[in-house]
Order: structure tokens, then C-alpha cells, then sequence
């Protein structure tokens, strides 16, 4: 397995390599620049600490593929890099942490496996309007616009800031904008899981200990 994994790392790398220089994205986009992101930049370490949605991420598109990649080495590290960047840029723009809601889409896919409700071809990696007992949710055209639904929803709930891209997320209204700050608020209103906030924060963890 620590072979396969050493085997994953090292196809993310040449495969980022060649992606990033391909679209133009520095890996400095994963991370706020200048002294005013510097203090948005969030510790994962004290569980204890409310983390907010409205933050700055830490890990780069390589980080963020890799630690996909360890829990499910069969994806595809080209689709993955490819959702990782979708991530950085779409969270980056709208000033959420990317590594809030890319450890959301692992909660809610289970690492891109979709063994739920929500089916792959939906490109729903926020399980948005996807309620249980077989409701597969909502759908989008491609897997960019269900990935800026799903910072759109979180932005929602996070803050009254307004959206800097057009409106794709159909349930953004329904949200009492600013009700859940925290991670950890979305608990009970993003999923009915009580546990939910803690589920996300656990892989921030984990994710920080790659990092």
C-alpha cells in the first residue's frame, strides 16, 4: 500500500507539472498572498477553534490530489488535479477556504467514489438538495459549474457577501445568509448529521498532517 501510495505522489507531481503549466494557475493560488491573507490562513490543529468558511486555504493543487489519491488510489490523477485546481479557483475567487470545501466534497463523495445517493454524471460534489432516503439532489452540466455551486452554497451560509460569478446554485436563496459561519455550524443545517462540521474538520486534519 506505502508503494502505492509513494507511486500516486509521484504521478500527481509530473501530472501537475504539466497541467498548471498548461492552464496558467501558479500553485501560489493556493494560498491567500499579501499581509491581509496572511491573517486568514487557519490552523486545522486545535479542534477546539471554530474554523471559518471565509478563510484562506493552505494546501496546493499537488496536496490536495494527494490526499484524494492515498484514500482512493484507483481515481484518476488527471480528473482529480484537474477538480483540485477547480477548487483552488472557484474558492479563491469568492474568498472561501479551498480546503474546507474540498475536504466537504470528500465527506460527501467519499473521495470521488459517489457511493450514495449522488451519482457521478450530476458533477453535485456538495450533495446540494441531495436529502436522503435516495433524493439524488440536483444536477450540473459540467463538473466546474457543480463545483462553483457548491462554493456558491457555502459562501451562502458562510456570509452576505455578494457573489462574484453568476448565480448556479439553485438553492442559494433558500439559505439564511450568514447562519453558519463555522464549519462546525453546518452541522444540522448543510447535512441533518450532527456530527457533520466534525467530519469535515477530521479530514482538515489529516490533510494538515500531509501538508
Amino acid at each position: 500500500m506505502m508503494e502505492l501510495v509513494y507511486v500516486n505522489r509521484m504521478r500527481v507531481l509530473r501530472s501537475a507539472s504539466a497541467l498548471l503549466l498548461f492552464s496558467g494557475v501558479a500553485l501560489g493560488l493556493a494560498s491567500c498572498q499579501g499581509p491581509h491573507g496572511a491573517g486568514l490562513k487557519m490552523s486545522y490543529d486545535d479542534p477546539r477553534r471554530p474554523l471559518p468558511i471565509m478563510s484562506c486555504g493552505l494546501a496546493t493543487v499537488p496536496d490536495l490530489a494527494s490526499f484524494l489519491l492515498e484514500t482512493h488510489p484507483e481515481a484518476d490523477v488527471s480528473e482529480v488535479l484537474a477538480i483540485a485546481e477547480h477548487y483552488v479557483r472557484e474558492a479563491r475567487i469568492e474568498g472561501v477556504n479551498h480546503d474546507v470545501a474540498f475536504c466537504q466534497m470528500c465527506v460527501e463523495t467519499n473521495y470521488l467514489r459517489f457511493d450514495g445517493d449522488v451519482q457521478r454524471r450530476q458533477n453535485n460534489f456538495g450533495g446540494i438538495g441531495a436529502t436522503g432516503n435516495g433524493v439524488p439532489g440536483d444536477s450540473f452540466e459540467t463538473v466546474q459549474i457543480g463545483i462553483r455551486a457548491q462554493i456558491q452554497h457555502l459562501k451562502a451560509y458562510a456570509g452576505r457577501k455578494r457573489l462574484r460569478r453568476r448565480l448556479v446554485d439553485p438553492r442559494f436563496w433558500r439559505v439564511r445568509r450568514g447562519s453558519a459561519p463555522y464549519v462546525e455550524d453546518l452541522s444540522g443545517r448543510w447535512a441533518a448529521d450532527p456530527h457533520y462540521g466534525a467530519k469535515i474538520k477530521s479530514k482538515l486534519q489529516s490533510l494538515a498532517g500531509r501538508l
